[in-house]
């Protein structure tokens, strides 16, 4: 039996223990739900009061309500504020401008079945009512009755297709029916008191049931007959003298009947509508609540979603408590709770995946847990498990201690330690086992020994262990830097097992009759006092973690997400898997169906050794942390596993888990960009505008652009990235806004691709696309620099065929003269030889007759210089025997009349020329022969002509001072080479002049 003062210490542990874990529980999420986040003005939220929570029909978020969080003001004009929520941004709505002492106090939100909304504002004195539709953003006002402003809403209720309003006017409160096409009908006169509010109008196939603050709830026919008017009696209640009457607040339909909840009872009521009576509803308060001060304020609320299910909720000192019950199901989802103050309205479209609720100026979210994982201890990180007894586990943590779980029961409780009667705390836990003795564990100066039931701890200090095995009568285990050791459970004493001392230990298991243990130095060994290292294709210190499974073996684990197997003990080992991510594995385990599981730092992996084919299971698919820890593996009867994180230790039946099926697609929520038309930056927000954008085309003289993606129509909301792409470039992640910014665009044309990618990186879903074209300057485009270089083409093809026009007339004119000059030639020479050569034979043979010597040699002389004047002008050889035949004859004549040694290697060149073409080349040979022997001071010279098949090469070459060949064609004095020039290009040949000042080289080369 407990001591009183173990009792009182039990007690004050406990307690304290206890108030962090309220503390803890109050700022962490509910193990039902595996996401909660809040929303304030932080994230764009611009409703401070919000009045309604509603989904339109493509499943966007809208909000209504009063700008200051404050609520209503009756001193200072209220602001109204209409948003819609994608998920990542808040966005703003401009709604009709109100009179400036039009100050409404409530505006509401009401869905009709073809997705608009009524859109209702309400002050003290009138309202004012529109139809929205949220696609095109537009409103359209309506008014019930000529004189509105002498008409009051007192309550407006839409169901299903229709819509009821309580319409007050001149005191009488009429039921109107309000058609699509905002037309109305008074169905009949309501009973009620001036300024009073209905609660409830409920349409059911043959009556109306209505519920009033001063009269009641009253049943009416169709037509306005009071069927019956209700009281505490029908409800199964005792009736007070001066009792208020009934009032029905929150309804909620679920299967087939509405529930109510009465006045302030707790308790809801069941309306059966076949016989208008009245029944106890199943919908109670949770305990958690019904447990708390009544005298604590309480808020109470329903909801429906779209598939049938229900939910309530009720919040009080800071607890928001909220009960789902599912449709068709034996199932009524468990309570689930969260630190909220005043939780207000509440909206879902499935209640078994999420919902939003509002609350002190924030709007709230909550994904509830549907992935058959069950959390425990969220907020720690867990270190070892070990089975207590039947469904109840010893869960150890990282440094909170120790737990004890019921999986059942789903509950979790402090399994506190106590050292000489006080609380003893506990960390570095690296392992717990149970035995006929008790408990045993390890901290972090050596081994505990844990009484089950006193909780009294016995220590015994030695060294700090890195990981422990349960062997019979003895623990064995290794520490840093230290020989494997072994405690005795009998005799409490520690010795060395291994010679070698130097062990760092990473973790130790049994298999067979052999000790294995994974160290910075590699795969150590022991048995029997034999030890050493088992070679395997591993770093050291990428070592990890060992398992022995039935049907493998002893399982080594890697750092770098590699295992291998050792079938026996002897065994070499091989290689069976490979990460791709190359995540640390941490344990591993198999299944009934022989699969294999390797928890890890990235996830768990499902993996078939069949198929090679493996799934991994994170965070989105319902477990508290994609980071599993060591040692903190258990596998439970009938296929379920004990899982612990670095946060949260995870229960899940293997052949029940599922991955998550995400769904979804990106679609584009806003658009800003510089309209030239408006000379500023413009928006498009409504629905059906950004629907048809596909691309979107940006002004030269300011490419901003802005872009707002969310995903839509995800099956479940699990931890998303968006990224994208242009042209289909790298992909660059988006900030957490959904927004993509470009200040200022480079010209040309892009392909934006946005796409949503899981925390494994992997994209899911269906992307968003859209092109974009961004203009340039006109000066900067291709067609402004084709104009360019067309206008360039054209002045230069001017300007080159003036050139050439030019140059066309001087060669005609060069040619002409070349012609003409040599028709000179050749008149000249004609002369010279009919006259003057004539003459001079006349006088030759007039001087032989006289025979004076001198006369006759000075006449002969004479006769042979005109003659040579002759051939010069016009050489009669070259029609005579060719052009072979007259260049050998020039060379001839200027090796005997010159001191310069020429030398020829001619090939036959006649008949390849016209008679003006060989003129032409004679006269270019000669000419460069004449400048040898006037210029050159040459001492030979050599002429070489070679024919080719469709060419004539002519080389002349000579050894003689050379000259400037540049300075003398830019000069424009030297009348030779002009003439050179001018003769070659008659021929179409080509001319080039080499001289380096040790002689001069002048090659031709002439096409046939």
């Amino acid at each position: 039996m407990l001591s009183v003062k173990h009792y009182l210490n039990s007690c004050l542990y406990l307690w304290l223990f206890s108030a962090t874990i309220t503390l803890f529980a109050q700022n962490s999420l509910d193990r039902t739900a595996s996401a909660f986040k809040i929303f304030d003005e932080r994230d764009g939220l611009e409703v401070g009061d919000i009045h309604s929570l509603a989904y339109d029909q493509e499943g966007w978020l809208w909000l209504s309500g009063l700008e200051s969080e404050l609520g209503v003001s009756l001193f200072m004009n209220n602001v109204p504020k209409l948003q819609w929520f994608d998920g990542l941004n808040f966005h703003t709505v401009n709604i009709p401008t109100i009179p400036t002492d039009f100050s409404p106090i409530n505006v509401s939100l009401h869905k009709r079945s073809d997705g608009q909304f009524y859109f209702i504002m309400s002050s003290l004195e009138s309202q004012r009512l529109y139809l929205f539709n949220p696609n095109t953003f537009q409103f359209r006002e309506f008014f019930l009755g000529q004189h509105s402003d002498q008409n009051k809403i007192t309550g407006f209720f839409v169901q299903g297709e229709k819509a009821f309003v309580a319409n007050n006017r001149g005191g009488v409160t009429y039921l109107v029916r309000l058609e699509d096409d905002l037309s109305y009908s008074d169905l009949f006169e309501l009973q009620s008191e001036t300024e009073s509010y209905f609660r409830q109008v409920i349409f059911f196939d043959d009556h109306f049931l209505t519920s009033e603050a001063r009269a009641g709830v009253i049943a009416y026919s169709l037509k306005g007959d009071v069927l019956k008017k209700f009281n505490y009696e029908d409800f199964g209640l005792r009736s007070i003298k001066n009792q208020e009457v009934p009032t029905l607040y929150t309804p909620l339909f679920f299967e087939g009947y509405y529930h109510f909840v009465l006045n302030n009872e707790t308790s809801m009521y069941k309306y059966n509508s076949k016989t208008m009576s009245w029944a106890r509803s199943s919908f109670e308060s949770s305990d958690r609540v019904n447990s708390l001060n009544a005298s604590l304020p309480l808020r109470k609320g329903t909801l429906n979603d779209d598939f049938g299910n229900a939910a309530r909720f009720e919040s009080r000192d800071g607890v928001l408590t909220i009960k789902r019950f599912f449709f068709n199901s034996t199932f009524e989802g468990e309570s689930a709770h969260f630190a909220v103050d005043d939780a207000q309205i509440m909206v879902s479209k499935n209640l078994r995946k999420e919902l939003f609720f509002s609350g002190s100026g924030k709007l709230y979210y909550v994904m509830f847990n549907n992935n058959n994982v069950e959390t425990f201890l969220g907020d720690h990180s867990i270190r070892s498990i070990v089975n207590l007894k039947k469904n109840n586990y010893l869960v150890t943590t990282e440094n909170s201690g120790f737990f004890l779980i019921d999986i059942d029961k789903k509950t979790e409780e402090p399994f506190p330690l106590y050292l000489n009667n006080k609380p003893f705390p506990i960390s570095e836990i690296r392992g717990v086992f149970i035995d006929k003795h008790g408990i045993w564990t390890n901290y972090n100066e050596g081994i505990l020994f844990i009484d089950p039931e006193t909780h009294k701890v016995e220590r015994f200090r030695h060294f700090p262990i890195r990981a422990m095995v349960n062997d019979g009568d003895r623990l064995v285990y290794g520490s840093v830097k230290y020989p494997l050791i072994e405690f005795d459970k009998v005799s409490k004493r520690n010795q060395p097992l291994s010679k070698n001392d130097s062990l760092t230990m990473v973790d130790l298991i049994r298999f067979g009759e052999t000790f294995f243990a994974t160290t910075e130095s590699g795969l150590f060994t022991f048995k029997q006092g034999k030890e050493g290292f088992v070679d395997i294709q591993v770093e050291s210190n990428k070592l990890m973690m060992l398992d022995v499974l039935e049907d493998y073996g002893l399982m080594v684990t890697t750092t770098d997400g590699r295992v291998f197997r050792l079938r026996h003990e002897n065994s070499k080992p091989e290689l069976i898997f490979t990460d791709p991510l190359k995540s640390p594995i941490v344990s591993v385990f198999q299944d009934a169906q022989s699969n294999l599981w390797f928890a890890t730092f990235s996830g768990l992996i499902k993996y078939n050794p069949q198929t090679k084919s493996l799934i991994r299971y994170m965070e989105d698919d319902g477990f508290s942390n994609n980071e599993f820890n060591r040692f903190s593996t258990y596998q439970v009867n009938e296929g379920g596993v004990l899982l612990g994180s670095v946060r949260g230790l995870n229960y899940f039946e293997t052949d029940k888990l599922r991955k998550l099926e995400r769904g979804g697609k990106v679609v584009l929520t806003g658009l800003t960009y510089f309209s030239t038309k408006e000379s500023t930056n413009i928006s498009v927000v409504s629905f059906n505008d950004l629907a048809q954008v596909n691309e979107v085309y940006l002004p030269a003289e300011n490419k901003y652009l802005k872009i707002q993606v969310a995903p839509k129509n995800l099956l479940h909301q699990p931890t998303l990235d968006m990224e994208y792409s242009l042209n289909n470039g790298e992909w660059l992640g988006i900030k957490e806004s959904g927004e993509i910014q470009f200040n200022n665009l480079a010209a040309g044309k892009y392909h934006l691709k946005v796409r949503m990618v899981d925390s494994e990186g992997a994209p899911f879903g269906e992307a968003f696309e859209m092109n974009i074209y961004a203009k340039e300057f006109f000066y900067r485009t291709i067609w402004f620099a084709l104009i360019c270089v067309l206008f360039v083409i054209a002045v230069s093809y001017y300007f080159i065929r003036q050139a050439n026009k030019e140059k066309a007339l001087e060669q005609h004119y060069s040619r002409s003269l070349l012609k003409v000059q040599e028709e000179e030639r050749i008149r000249i020479s004609r002369d010279l030889h009919d006259s003057v050569g004539q003459q001079l034979i006349l006088l030759k043979n007039q001087a032989n007759a006289t025979q004076n010597q001198a006369l006759v040699k000075n006449v002969s002389d004479t006769l042979e210089e005109v003659r040579s004047i002759t051939r010069n002008l016009h050489p009669v050889v070259l029609s005579r025997l060719g052009l072979t035949a007259a260049l050998e004859e020039m060379i001839r004549q200027l090796d005997e009349n010159s001191d310069i040694f020429f030398s020829t290697d001619l090939e036959n060149i006649d008949d390849i020329f016209a008679d003006d073409e060989e003129l032409n080349l004679y006269r270019i040979i000669q000419e460069a022969l004449n400048n040898i022997v006037k210029h050159a001071n040459a001492a030979s010279a050599k002429l070489t002509i070679e024919r080719l098949k469709h060419k004539v090469l002519i080389n002349i070459q000579d050894n003689g001072r050379g000259f400037i060949v540049e300075q003398e064609q830019q000069s424009g004095t030297s009348l030779g080479l002009k003439t050179l020039n001018e003769r070659i290009a008659m021929l179409n040949g080509k001319l080039s002049i080499v001289s380096k000042g040790t002689g001069t080289i002048i090659s031709l080369v002439i096409p046939k």
